[in-house]
């Protein structure tokens, strides 16, 4: 027998710690275990096998005295996925250390989703008319929107339970209650094995060889971007480049010939593109480039889809990826270029469960291991990376014109104050008189337009005008949204719904008043002003289904309907040639929210809406209605310039000690008892000060921005530091290898983000 060393892929950072397994000799003698393969393992008192990943193959072992014998024997090999390269298991290691998880964690970040098999399948189907479940909606006997979201989605017919959950972002668990509640019944069927295929042929579908493309000429900037980054490539070694280009300047191009100078040369490329939204038109440009040779990886996909994509690129077939943020992972054998299009996007950030990451400093540390070039593509580069770029710590080019001679769309800022102020405006409507006529002008000229606003819903909260009451979520304390389909409020942090009182529970007034504009409030407005026009609506709401993202932009793509409203989905690089406008409806509700990146958020946002006017022939518009016109997000966006916006920024960043000038970690403690949680926070942040480490900046305990979430009390401790690496040596000193997370694991939940480099 031989001793391996096992590391649970369900571990956290209480119990990671490398266990102690048994394998019989002729398992290493044969290959079937070598360092970074997969096994099940016996595990305490549990009947079911947990799987781990081989850390350490280690030496022969004999019982004492033939004796029984110390340690356990694994169950099997684990068919989860191929063993770990080594280069994955560098980094899964690296990962730990930067992200304060288990290692387990990380590994679980490359695993694939399982292979479709002819076995049985879960599906759902609606037990009621449509009809009831919208009476039960409306009059509050279903409070949970992802509950209502499920019910919504089986009018089209039966689905698989797993494929539910997912579009729901929910569990299993959410289905079962439905079906005790005589909602839904759930059925076990085992399909033949085509059926079981039925998404690799689907795939193979939309995988048809699609007329390739010959490269197109690039201009003067272009091609100076190009030779500078492929002098960076032919070095074959790590390298970092800033892609600085303003929107409709050409960057996608630009990408494309540099992937086709990696699949020359022998290499392979991956692409991240920030929303699952862009994803189908961004693989169409490389699908009539490369034909075949491309991957798609995103997270709605089915788990058949990206298994097969997985395995695609895992085998070596393709040599091209293109997907979200966790197609970072992707298992490439010679991988050369890495893109990060859309860098500044927050969805790059990992939020859901541990490992929390940013994708762009996994690529960062997969370009060291791999020896590969990592781009970062924007035209409002994040202010951390274009500070990294200023200071020459990473290349940069920049691209400065759009690649059509197009000129930049005209930015007009209207003046909320001013119009309200002279009665020019009407008070109530979400459009001002500017925008309002641009509207009518461009739907007479056949022309299309796109308006942003910051919030889902159709209004941001209820409040009473007799006692000024809001109406708030008991389980989360925050006010919840008004949706005008089935009249309802919904709480857009747990999901609860509840139907829209018609009298104020607290005074019994029906005086109520809806403040703060959603995307709904705006379509209404639209559909006034233009009776005959179609309106497309794309939020979260909107496109929870089942490509329900490529349904609304392959409409408006085709000219089906001349208005397009959305939150920041919208944003996302899309390319429409036939829009001339773009209305940015409150801009004042993006840069007066509490987070210090919120100006940078806003200038990223404006900048981004208004690279979507204008991209064809026709001139572009960009209207931005705002009361705070002085302010330095806003007056940059209307100038196209980047670096007045970076200067106000940057000099706010280093007055106030914010990233670039320090890294920050954010420990936030969660539980059901106010008093508890708090307790908790504040033993910690003593030990934390205990320790009197100067170079550790110890803020807190504060109570969390959302103070109450889902029947949790929420308290953050701040870090601050001007080294990571202080701050990850600091916490790990503070958690005495596990120590301190049992004993706050009895009183209290906690998770630690990192936030800047």
């Amino acid at each position: 027998m031989r001793q391996i060393g096992v590391h649970l892929l369900q571990s956290n950072a209480e119990f990671d710690i490398e266990y102690t397994y048994l394998v019989d000799e002729t398992l290493i003698q044969n290959g079937q275990i070598i360092r970074g393969s997969f096994v099940d393992v016996p595990f305490g008192h549990r009947k079911r096998p947990e799987t781990g990943v081989v850390w350490r193959v280690g030496d022969a072992y004999e019982p004492e005295d033939g004796g029984k014998a110390r340690f356990k024997t694994i169950a099997g090999v684990s068919a989860v996925r191929p063993p770990l390269e080594a280069y994955e298991m560098t980094l899964a290691e690296k990962m730990k250390t930067m992200y304060f998880c288990s290692l387990g964690a990380c590994v679980r970040c490359m695993v694939p989703p399982p292979a479709p098999k002819g076995r049985a399948l879960k599906y759902a189907r609606l037990c009621v008319p449509p009809e009831t479940v919208r009476a039960a909606a409306a009059s509050g006997a279903l409070r949970n929107i992802r509950q209502i979201r499920i019910l919504e989605e089986l009018e089209a017919g039966s689905r698989p339970v797993s494929e539910l959950a997912k579009n729901a972002g929910c569990g299993a668990g959410v289905l079962d209650t439905l079906a005790k509640r005589g909602y839904i019944r759930i059925e076990t069927r085992t399909p033949p094995p085509e059926e079981a295929l039925k998404d690799r042929k689907k795939l193979s579908r939309q995988s048809f060889p699609l007329p390739t493309y010959d490269r197109h000429v690039l201009n003067e900037e272009q091609q100076k971007a190009y030779d500078d980054i492929l002098e960076l490539m032919r070095k074959n070694r790590f390298a970092e480049c800033l892609v600085h280009g303003i929107t409709g300047s050409g960057k996608t191009e630009l990408y494309l010939q540099l992937i086709s100078e990696t699949i020359a040369s022998g290499g392979d490329a991956l692409l991240l593109v920030p929303e699952i939204s862009l994803t189908p038109q961004m693989t169409a440009h490389f699908r009539r480039r490369f034909g075949e040779n491309v991957a798609v990886l995103h997270s709605r996909m089915s788990d058949g889809e990206r298994n097969l994509q997985w395995n695609k690129i895992k085998n070596g077939a393709v040599s091209v990826a293109v997907g979200a943020r966790s197609a970072i992972f992707a298992p490439f054998r010679r991988l050369r270029l890495i893109i990060l299009d859309e860098e500044h996007e927050p969805s790059y950030y990992s939020e859901d469960a541990a490992p929390h990451y940013h994708a762009a400093e996994i690529a960062e540390t997969i370009g060291r291991i791999r020896n590969a070039v990592v781009l970062y593509g924007s035209a409002t580069p994040r202010v951390e990376t274009y500070y990294r770029a200023v200071r020459h710590e990473i290349h940069c080019v920049r691209l400065t014109k759009r690649a059509n001679r197009a000129a930049l769309p005209e930015m007009i800022l209207e003046d909320l104050r001013e119009a309200r102020e002279t009665g020019t405006a009407d008070y109530f409507s979400v459009f001002g008189e500017k925008l309002k006529h641009a509207l009518g002008e461009t739907y007479r000229s056949g022309k299309q337009a796109m308006l942003f606003v910051h919030r889902r819903g159709y209004a941001k909260q209820m409040l009473c005008r007799s006692c000024g009451s809001i109406m708030k979520c008991a389980r989360c304390s925050v006010p919840m949204t008004y949706h005008e389909h089935g009249n309802r409020l919904i709480c857009h942090y747990c999901g609860r719904t509840a139907p829209a009182p018609a009298v104020c529970p607290r005074c019994g007034s029906a005086d109520f008043e809806r403040h703060g504009t959603g995307t709904q409030k705006v379509v209404e407005e639209l559909r006034k002003l233009f009776p005959d026009a179609a309106v497309l609506r794309m939020d979260t709401d909107t496109t929870s289904g089942r490509d329900g993202c490529e349904k609304i932009l392959s409409s408006f793509a085709a000219g089906e309907a001349p208005f397009l409203v959305g939150t920041q989905m919208i944003a996302k690089g899309h390319d429409f040639p036939n829009v001339t406008l773009v209305g940015i409806i409150s801009a004042d509700s993006l840069i007066n929210m509490p987070d210090y990146k919120a100006e940078e958020r806003a200038f990223q946002l404006f900048s981004q809406m208004a690279g979507r006017a204008g991209r064809g022939s026709s001139a572009g518009k960009v209207i931005i209605q705002a009361y705070q016109t002085d302010d330095y997000a806003i007056t940059a966006a209307c100038r196209h310039d980047y670096a007045e916006f970076y200067a106000n920024e940057i000099t706010v960043r280093r007055n106030l000690h914010y990233p670039p000038f320090c890294a920050m970690c954010v420990l936030r403690f969660s539980g059901e008892e106010d008093r508890a949680t708090y307790e908790t926070a504040a033993a910690a942040c003593g030990k934390m000060r205990d320790a009197g480490v100067p170079d550790v900046e110890i803020l807190g305990p504060a109570r969390a921005e959302q103070p109450k979430l889902n029947n949790k009390y929420r308290w953050v401790i701040t870090l601050k530091s001007k080294c990571r690496t202080t701050l990850t040596e600091f916490l790990a000193h503070w958690t005495e290898d596990g120590k301190m997370l049992k004993k706050i694991r009895g009183r209290a939940n906690l998770s630690i983000r990192f936030d800047g480099r």
